[in-house]
């Protein structure tokens, strides 16, 4: 790299749900094998966020949803060779994603999944990527005994769970609260999960560590430790809630943190907000960051009309002009994100992400 004139002295961690993978796989992974598997999905994410942002409880954190789900996917019947069919059959490269080649070739590049393993085997086998690239959540169901009685008990919890719906935090003049029938909500799925909790089973998961919120922002730092890249060297590209404390990391040392279609927690944590049905934009994006840094992506931005972007010089100008190309009437939206425009970036990125799923 050095002969090429590159120099290790940035990185890249990205998210593979809704930037690599164009959906979320671990609910349409729910709703393969469960009734009603994806509302149900959507109930327990919003119940950790709630717990772990909104409330700053010790209740529950990001990612730990992806724990419980383990004894009712197993109860339906779940198993390694059947959910490994599942994402393999179902893989949906976000279009662009290939830039994730051109990324890796510039600088140290991580991807961090919350989804099971058997996701992040079939993205690497779709994109011909090494696994060493990617943390994911480690599970094997085919390695856990459930007694007939809990799987019963398993898919009571099932029935109770999809009689509720999605947990919401509504605003006022800046105040965020829960209306009554939301606190109920939280009553219920608390009575539920710690049910779910004490099932045998869960004592065989041990430590088991969902690839949650917390898990992301330790593998940013172990990333930092292990190339010596400073934080305000470092791109990560998010779009979720289990993205935002590593995102928050980044944006506060004035790194790029890149929210692409994020949810609202993930544009919270960034510092540039994406809208794009193209991965592509992000690669051009974190191309002039490893050149020119923070300041320079800001400039970018701030050129970003095409006929100034067609006269301007770029890092890499092939990857300009392919993305020139592959939106040739309306750019992509590519906002950044300040504590004045933050609740308008919000509307408009889930927006985007509504229409795109």
């Amino acid at each position: 790299m050095e002969e090429l004139g590159f120099s290790e002295d940035k990185q890249t961690i990205c998210t593979a749900s809704g930037f690599l993978d164009s959906k979320d796989p671990m609910k349409g992974m729910c709703d393969r094998f469960i009734r009603n598997g994806g509302k149900m999905y959507d109930v327990l994410m919003a119940y950790d966020n709630i717990q772990s942002f909104e409330l700053n409880t010790d209740i529950r954190k990001s990612g730990d949803s992806l724990r419980t789900l383990v004894p009712l996917l197993k109860a339906s019947g779940a198993t390694d060779s059947s959910v490994q069919e599942y994402f393999m059959n179902n893989m949906r490269l976000m279009p662009g994603c290939d830039a994730m080649h051109h990324l890796n070739r510039m600088m140290s590049t991580l991807i961090v999944s919350e989804s099971y393993e058997h996701h992040a085997a079939a993205l690497c086998d779709a994109m011909n990527l090494s696994p060493d690239v990617i943390r994911c959540t480690e599970i094997s169901f085919d390695g856990l005994d459930m007694s007939e009685s809990e799987k019963r008990r398993a898919r009571e919890s099932i029935v109770e769970l999809s009689k509720l719906n999605v947990p919401k935090v509504s605003s006022d003049k800046g105040a965020r609260y829960l209306d009554n029938k939301d606190e109920t909500i939280l009553i219920d799925l608390e009575d539920i999960t710690l049910t779910v909790d004490d099932f045998d089973l869960m004592y065989q998961l041990g430590e088991m560590k969902p690839m949650g919120g917390n898990e992301k922002a330790f593998a940013l730092m172990d990333l930092r430790r292990r190339t010596e890249v400073d934080l305000d060297r470092t791109a990560y590209v998010g779009s979720n809630s289990s993205d935002f404390p590593a995102m928050d990391i980044v944006r506060d040392n004035e790194g790029l943190a890149m929210s692409f279609n994020g949810d609202e927690y993930a544009v919270r944590g960034s510092n540039v907000a994406v809208m794009s049905s193209n991965s592509i934009v992000a690669a051009v994006l974190i191309s002039e960051f490893y050149s020119n840094g923070l300041e320079g992506v800001f400039s970018l931005i701030g050129a970003w009309d095409r006929g100034k972007l067609t006269e301007r010089e770029h890092p890499d100008r092939h990857l300009m002009n392919t993305m020139l190309k592959t939106f040739p009437s309306k750019l992509p939206d590519v906002v950044i994100v300040n504590d004045d425009n933050m609740s308008d970036v919000i509307k408009e990125s889930e927006r985007f992400r509504r229409k795109s799923v």
